[in-house]
């Protein structure tokens, strides 16, 4: 009798940003190997992120509806596992719902949890869940320090796994007249500092640097972005483009400015200096530091430190020869040590001893989440309408 292969689920929710761009490179770029690749992608109806909707490159692609906080949580899981193939094999996990949900449901498979970054929220889910993790990822050397300091027990269960990206084979060009400045990613400005922008493009107005900004997504404080700094001829807003569209853009530009607060491990960083643009990056503890080497392939202002930013905007604008060889060492960064097709072989290598890395499950778990209508003997039934009406008292958007 045929021995069925052991699966690979990731789970993820499916909106656009830096965790699913991670999945779709490793399901594209995977070898042959033992198992079954599967994407399960939880789809919360009251979450107003912009979706991701293509197909990945997996064997099953698994859609999971929810409308977290207003069902049951304990009915939530409970379809949760019922939807994930059952093991052996490995779980990918992301965020709180799948980590929930393995407290009091044991799917058989060994749980990864890759930590996607650089915030006390997943430090903070590494922690809670840690009877049921059987293994960390982190790829940045700052989160692999920290979680060896956070569980120092999981010495041997913790490792750093570097990210990495298709190379890009359109490469950008220079260009005589204004300097072509980028920012890609979401429009947030709580981590991503986006009201930072228009001050910056101030200061360059201020110093008689010519400069035409491009900025790319969307995200919750685009609207505001707007009004702060309406399109003109010097800014023009892009909104959402496909993977092969950024690159295309970054290729048309000379310089990626990136006033980030905090990230994990910056993907559209590495995609911008893989075609060539200098970074003007925020010098933050984690990612940037294992990337950029400020004054050799980019520059790092510090956080929210305008005058920096525009500094060294203005000094690239002035140097085209230093923009030029700054470009060329960024690209070749990327090319020695970020290649997706390297990456990817640590990543399979690590799944692969699934077996090995695999802990007893525990009998009692704490479920760290839910209130008194998350009992499980509540039917689902009873429980949405009633948080679905005091929700609607509170004038909060129902979908």
């Amino acid at each position: 009798m045929k021995t069925q292969s052991p699966n690979l689920v990731y789970v993820a929710p499916d909106k656009l940003g830096g965790v699913i761009s991670i999945i779709a490179n490793l399901l594209h770029h995977r070898r042959p190997d033992e198992f079954q690749h599967c994407a399960l992608l939880t789809h919360n109806h009251l979450d107003t992120d912009t979706r991701f909707d293509r197909t990945l490159a997996a064997d099953r692609q698994i859609k999971f509806e929810q409308r977290l906080p207003i069902e049951n949580l304990r009915s939530v899981m409970r379809r949760l596992a019922a939807a994930i193939p059952p093991g052996p094999g490995v779980l990918v996990s992301n965020d709180f719902l799948e980590l929930a949900m393995l407290t009091r449901h044991d799917t058989g498979h060994t749980v990864f949890q890759i930590l996607h970054g650089d915030h006390d929220y997943y430090y903070g889910l590494a922690e809670k869940h840690e009877p049921v993790i059987d293994a960390y990822i982190a790829y940045s050397r700052a989160m692999y320090e920290k979680l060896l300091r956070l569980l120092p027990a999981r010495r041997d269960s913790i490792f750093h796994l570097r990210y990495g990206i298709p190379l890009p084979s359109k490469v950008r060009s220079p260009k005589a007249g204004a300097l072509r400045l980028l920012f890609a990613g979401r429009l947030e400005n709580g981590q991503k500092g986006i009201f930072d922008l228009p001050q910056i493009d101030a200061q360059l107005n201020e110093l008689g640097i010519d400069v035409n900004w491009t900025i790319v997504g969307e995200g919750p404080n685009g609207d505001e972005l707007k009004r702060r700094w309406p399109p003109t001829n010097r800014v023009n807003y892009l909104g959402q483009l496909t993977n092969a569209e950024v690159l295309a853009q970054c290729a048309a530009h000379d310089v990626f400015v990136l006033p980030t607060r905090a990230e994990g491990f910056p993907v559209a960083l590495l995609e911008a200096m893989g075609v060539g643009l200098v970074p003007v990056v925020s010098n933050i503890e984690t990612g940037v530091p294992e990337v950029v080497t400020s004054g050799e392939t980019g520059f790092t202002p510090e956080v929210a430190d305008i005058a920096g930013f525009a500094s060294a905007i203005a000094e690239l604008a002035a140097n085209r020869d230093r923009l030029e060889t700054m470009s060329r060492a960024a690209r070749q960064v990327v090319v020695e040590q970020f290649d997706i097709r390297q990456r990817v072989a640590d990543y399979q290598s690590l799944f692969a001893r699934y077996k090995e890395l695999r802990r007893p499950r525990p009998k009692d778990v704490t479920l760290h989440y839910g209130s008194r209508l998350d009992n499980p003997w509540i039917p689902n039934a009873v429980v949405y309408p009633i948080r679905y009406g005091i929700r609607l008292m509170k004038g909060k958007r129902v979908r």
